[in-house]
């Protein structure tokens, strides 16, 4: 367990942020916009009704970061991006997952129309999938 978010990575300063809105709604931050540089995808929950998503807990918003590609689905508690900040509080098991702290705030070095397009974005991805896994704090 990593207690209290003091161990994982992610970067201070976020400077890329865009969207995929392709068979899956995808929005993203990146460290850079270096190929192999640290990401984290959100990703809109894909099927709600389907059976073996349902039973795997697969039936929500999905988290990649990278450059690993490690994986979570929901697991966000609370969301806030303030001005040029970003907030999340992860639950232990999506941090771990993850590899990245419970609890951790990015500097958003973005032009105007990212920030607007990251905003809409974790609107969208967030409240997607089950109830139980919409975050108790949602302000974007």
């Amino acid at each position: 367990m990593r207690g209290h978010g003091q161990q994982g990575r992610a970067p201070a300063v976020v400077s890329d942020a865009s969207e995929d809105d392709g068979d899956v709604y995808v929005v993203a931050i990146r460290e850079t916009d270096a190929p192999d540089s640290w990401s984290l995808l959100f990703m809109a929950c894909h099927d709600t009704e389907d059976p073996q998503e349902i039973s795997t807990g697969m039936d929500t918003y999905c988290l990649v970061a990278g450059p690993g590609q490690a994986t979570a689905y929901g697991g966000v508690r609370e969301c806030e991006l303030r001005g040029r900040r970003l907030r999340l509080a992860l639950t232990e098991e999506a941090a771990d997952s993850l590899g990245m702290p419970t609890d951790v705030s990015f500097a958003l070095d973005l032009a105007p129309r990212q920030v607007d397009l990251l905003s809409r974005g974790l609107a969208r991805v967030l409240a997607s999938g089950r109830a139980d896994a919409v975050p108790q704090l949602l302000r974007v």
